[in-house]
Parts: C-alpha cells; structure tokens; sequence
C-alpha cells in the first residue's frame, strides 16, 4: 500500500460537515496517511485546531488568506502565533492580483505580519500566489525568508521555481496534473521533482478531470498521483515516496 500526504486540503468546507467520516475513510482507503487542512480566516483557526484533535490522520495550519484580509480581520493578526499552536504551517497566506478584493497593499502588509509570525515561531509556511511572485520575493529580500514551507498550486516557470527553491521552499501540485495539456506545468514537474515536489488536493476545489462535476475530495490525490507520474516517466509508488518523504521533510509529519 502507497502512503501519501495531502499537503493541502480545506476539510473545514461546508460540503464536508456531514460526511467527513465518510471522506476520510475513502481517503485512508486510498492510501492518504496524512492530511494537512488549512485555515483561511480567524473564524477558521478553532475550526481546523478541532479536526485535527479529533482525527488523528489531520493536521493544521493556521493563516490569513489573502481574499480575507478585511478591516476586521486586521485585528486578529496578534492572535496568529498563539492559534497556531500544535499546528505544522502557517497558511493558507500569500498574494493573489489575479483575484483581488483587497488592495495589494494591504494583502502585502498581512502577508508579512504572517511571514513574521512564522519565523517567530519557526514554522513553515503554505502559501497561495498568483500574479504577484516578484512582490513576494521582494518582501522574502526585505524581511527574511520563511523557515520553509510550500507554494500550493504552483502556477510559476522552472525559471521562477529556482528563485524560490533558493528560499529553501517546496511546491504542491493537485489537480492541475490531470489535465496533462501545459508545456510549462509539465517542465516544471521534471524540474522540482523528486526533492521540491509534494502532492495536494485542495480539496473540495479543483477537482481532477476524472472527477469533474463533483466537490474534490482527499481520495482524489489517487488521480493526481497517476498524472504526476505518468508525465514523469516514474512509477506512482516512487512519486508517492518522494512526496511524501518531502511533506514529512518539510512538515514534519509522522504517518
């Protein structure tokens, strides 16, 4: 039996409440050992903390995420070290000018109060970034890198990929794999693999082609797990055990 990491999934969804038994049962069945759900707003942080207390395949982290970082969320950011901890991460935090509710100034600011807390704390981070790579190396050069950590979704060049791993940071890969249809996403692949590269679901959103139509879920990382391989020219139990060697690296996971 394969054994993976779930590096980044939302198990707090509303689609999940009444059925998350049900979900993580399929998940273990599918081979997930770890699941590491994140938070994206204060209301979140008992949430996600609970879950993991009561399932013993969840871990946690806490953030702010860059399209919630509202006046009254401005208040909590004090209350972030103390909420994460017996988490693994800081996250779900980054920049996004892709989808931008809030001015990129303001995203900026949040972003590094989190940044900070996780080089107090000394915990990694997982971070969401579109569209604003440059703004977050620039504040990595002003304030320090985090003491690593992952960009989820990666949507970057092997080019920009180097910039980061230079960081001493890790990307996860979900469902975006199945659709086998980037040139980019593909050379990027073969160059984070094996060492930078961990799988996720991101569950319940961005569902796999073959399983479209449908909230994602953790079980899902099945089909991520056989696109990221086949695209790589490797078994899935050696991509299994690359990334789940990287997750337990980085986040110090126990399975």
């Amino acid at each position: 039996m394969i054994s993976l990491v779930d590096a980044h999934c939302h198990l707090d969804s509303d689609i999940f409440r009444d059925r998350l038994d049900e979900i993580l049962e399929a998940a273990r069945c599918a081979g997930v050992r770890k699941l590491i759900t994140a938070s994206i707003h204060p209301r979140q942080w008992p949430v996600v903390a609970a879950l993991a207390r009561q399932h013993p395949e969840v871990v946690f982290a806490q953030g702010i995420h860059p399209w919630y970082c509202s006046d009254d969320v401005l208040p909590e950011l004090p209350r972030l070290a103390a909420a994460a901890r017996g988490a693994v991460a800081i996250g779900e935090i980054g920049l996004d000018i892709k989808k931008m509710p809030y001015p990129l100034e303001r995203q900026m600011a949040v972003f590094t109060a989190q940044l900070q807390t996780a080089q107090q704390t000394g915990l990694p981070v997982i971070m969401h970034c579109r569209g604003a790579f440059n703004e977050m190396l620039r504040i990595f050069k002003e304030y320090g890198p985090p003491p690593g950590g992952i960009l989820h979704n990666f949507s970057g060049s092997p080019e920009l990929a180097d910039q980061f791993m230079a960081h001493g940071l890790a990307f996860s890969l979900g469902g975006v794999l199945t659709w086998r249809n980037s040139a980019k996403r593909n050379r990027l692949l073969k160059h984070i693999y094996p060492d930078h590269l961990l799988l996720e679901t991101d569950a319940p959103d961005i569902p796999p082609v073959e399983a479209r139509g449908a909230p994602n879920t953790p079980a899902n990382i099945l089909y991520n797990l056989r696109a990221a391989a086949e695209l790589l020219g490797e078994t899935p139990e050696a991509v299994a055990d690359a990334t789940t060697r990287n997750a337990q690296r980085i986040f110090g996971v126990t399975l």
